[in-house]
């Protein structure tokens, strides 16, 4: 449930801390946050990731609105319409088991190895993709996430073969400070309008618990979903993250094959990555988690296994990207995947947890112009848009000619919600409309 669209609260269960907002009629459950005093039933509020974000006057709730009101339920047309499976073009074989998904029946493994084996042909992928984009569309309506993003060090230990910013490597570093940092959430927030700001960094750590604990709670103070990317911490450290404000956090386990974790992270196993991830979890945070599709030697089974893993830890969002082999670093000469490895990865994802959120990442439109507005076509339906410093920015490298490196925020956002008007999603987390 990710609308930066205001929602009346029209009910508050004090037994476990929950509610439920209506926006248009639709009606969504959301967790209530402690730290807003004094939310009623009746008053209008922003949500996001689930979370209670902070209360809106009744007068600018309204004057939004009535800006959204026409535009939501003309989005909303555009939207059903690209939803339709053409169901004249459903391949026998793989009939039965799109059936079970439209029945909202389990997948067995099997199953899902079928799809990714024996679906190929533009029809069968346009089918496939089809069906997940059905299922998206019933299940969280015309939604689409979009958080704005800081990538606020380049600088860390580790080595990890397939990153261009692994410690090894010869690159400019940077480290932004305190108060370029919360300049830059301030900015997107009273510029652009988000109501989510991930802070993301390599692992880092000059940025102690005091200075993240600082970070975050700045951050906060501005009436947003605060989502931390910042790698290998303990469980204390996310604890007190937590308490202090941080609600989301993106930690991916990369690949569900031990043996090819520990060659590819020397110095790291899967099981302590897993059993750190399950902690952030049971924190209370709102978990982002996925894989990278494309690591050599790896086969459909090994992307079953992945899909299977990520729905265990029970994620509210999911992220894919695929490998961009990067110069000076150990996998340059890997071959990158196949646009459609990925998109079969979202859909069946997608399948597995319907009511998940599943992210377009940058790496995937740096692997394919096209493949941001065909994935959100295949089950996909949150983004991030990249708010970091131009002078910054390109220092990120954590992969090879990476996807509008060179664009301004403004016109990174521009394109972005007009790519989600065309078809016919409410581009949520950014409250303005553009």
């Amino acid at each position: 449930m990710c609308y930066a669209i205001p929602a009346k609260l029209i009910e508050i269960n004090a037994s476990n801390n929950t509610g439920v907002v209506d926006y248009f009629g639709e009606k969504r459950n959301i967790l209530l946050d402690a730290e807003e005093d004094g939310v009623k039933v009746g008053d209008y509020v922003y949500a996001q990731g689930g979370i209670l974000v902070r209360k809106i006057e009744p007068q600018e709730a309204e004057e939004i609105l009535k800006s959204w009101r026409e535009v939501f339920f003309e989005l909303k047309k555009t939207d059903e319409a690209l939803s339709k499976i053409d169901q004249d073009k459903l391949p026998p074989n793989v009939l039965s088991v799109l059936q079970k998904i439209n029945l909202r029946k389990s997948l067995k493994k099997e199953e899902m190895l079928s799809l990714f084996d024996g679906l190929n042909t533009k029809n069968e992928l346009k089918v496939l993709y089809e069906v997940a984009n059905n299922l998206r569309q019933r299940e969280h309506g015309n939604a689409s996430c979009v958080h704005g993003i800081i990538e606020f060090s380049n600088y860390c230990h580790n080595s990890c073969h397939y990153c261009g910013i692994r410690c090894e490597r010869d690159i400019p570093r940077y480290r932004m400070s305190v108060e370029e940092i919360l300049a830059v959430a301030k900015h997107a927030v009273d510029q652009y309008g988000f109501k989510a700001i991930v802070l993301q960094s390599g692992e880092d750590s000059y940025y102690d618990e005091k200075m993240l604990t600082t970070i975050v709670k700045e951050v906060k103070r501005l009436g947003v979903l605060v989502f931390i990317s910042i790698g290998d911490r303990s469980k204390e450290v996310y604890e007190n993250l937590y308490k202090a404000g941080a609600k989301a956090a993106l930690m991916r386990f990369e690949t569900s094959n031990a043996e090819t974790f520990a060659k590819l992270r020397p110095g790291t196993t899967l099981e302590k990555r897993i059993e750190l991830i399950k902690q952030i979890k049971n924190i209370g945070y709102v978990l982002a988690t996925g894989f990278i599709v494309g690591f050599p030697g790896e086969t459909n089974s090994d992307l079953v296994n992945n899909i299977l893993l990520a729905r265990y830890l029970g994620p509210d969002m999911y992220s894919f990207g695929p490998l961009i082999p990067t110069h000076n670093t150990p996998l340059a000469n890997a071959n990158p995947p196949t646009k459609d490895q990925v998109l079969k990865a979202i859909a069946i994802s997608r399948f597995v947890d319907s009511n998940s959120n599943i992210l377009v990442t940058s790496a995937l439109e740096t692997l394919d112009r096209n493949a941001k507005r065909e994935a959100l076509l295949a089950g996909a339906n949150s983004m991030m848009i990249n708010i970091t410093p131009e002078n910054y920015k390109k220092m990120y490298a954590i992969y090879d000619n990476r996807s509008q490196i060179d664009e301004s925020c403004e016109k990174s956002i521009k394109d972005t919600v007009d790519l989600l008007y065309s078809l016919g999603r409410a581009p949520t987390d950014i409250g303005k409309i553009l």
